[in-house]
């Protein structure tokens, strides 16, 4: 795994006013994506002032926003030309103290003894598991699972088992996610949707790769937070259409959203 940098305040690219970065206008990006990487960029991380910088309010949102804030705010920008963008870089999952902080989130899977460093096992499912339990969730609730298919497995079985499950598993094509809610990729896409239970179990299960939490949606794109991504705790910003629903993007096909409830 490569080691990002850490974050450092990136206002010299703004000094000259007849001198943009080519980087940036060369993606010929929408105009609200570009105020977007602008306010990123010149918020600074004391002043607490740019586009992305404002709490959420949702209590699993903020857990997750918590801990990009801890982790340095990595951004990636998904979506068109900028597809795969790194507008700002976070601090590694190898650099102490962040190295343990891993090791809590495995801890809360039942491994305290993984961590940033020791171990070289993907743990985006064990961030998601962590900020589930750190929200409030009981094991009951959400499962205490470190693999993306699992807990989403359970949640699907959990669902079909009683009408007041607190989570609900959409297609992606017919739900518009919210602050709080999951937004999951996985190689088979929506295709569990409308198969029978036994089968979209199983796809569910076995092809899971990666899931996020929504912080916001808001200027085209939703705002979600994941673990393992650039070695870091990282917001990623997906587009959206005018519904609010997930759009395509390279190298990410979507399998669900997973909708908390209340």
């Amino acid at each position: 795994m490569s080691i990002d940098r850490p974050f450092v305040d990136i206002r010299v690219c703004w000094q000259s006013p007849a001198a943009p970065s080519s980087r940036v206008f060369g993606l010929r990006l929408p105009a609200i994506l570009l105020l977007t990487l602008f306010l990123a960029a010149c918020g600074g991380s004391s002043s607490h002032q740019g586009y992305s910088e404002r709490p959420p309010t949702d209590k699993v949102a903020l857990t997750a926003w918590n801990e990009w804030t801890r982790f340095g705010r990595s951004t990636v920008v998904y979506g068109g030309q900028a597809n795969g963008y790194t507008n700002r870089t976070g601090i590694s999952e190898r650099s102490e103290p962040l190295a343990s902080r891993v090791g809590d989130y495995w801890g809360t899977c039942g491994h305290p003894d993984w961590n940033g460093r020791t171990s070289s096992r993907p743990w985006s499912g064990a961030f998601v598991a962590w900020v589930m339990a750190k929200s409030g969730y009981s094991a009951s609730a959400f499962p205490r699972d470190g693999r993306h298919g699992g807990y989403l497995a359970t949640l699907y079985d959990r669902e079909h088992a009683s009408r007041s499950a607190p989570f609900l598993l959409r297609a992606p094509n017919e739900y518009s996610p919210k602050a709080g809610d999951l937004v999951c990729s996985g190689t088979a896409g929506p295709t569990w949707r409308y198969a029978d239970s036994r089968t979209a179990r199983r796809r569910i299960d076995s092809t899971a790769n990666h899931c996020d939490v929504v912080t916001d949606v808001r200027g085209g794109f939703v705002h979600a937070i994941g673990g393992n991504v650039k070695d870091s705790v990282t917001m990623s910003l997906y587009p959206v259409d005018s519904k609010g629903r997930l759009q395509p993007v390279g190298g990410r096909p979507w399998l669900l959203v997973v909708e908390k409830r209340g």
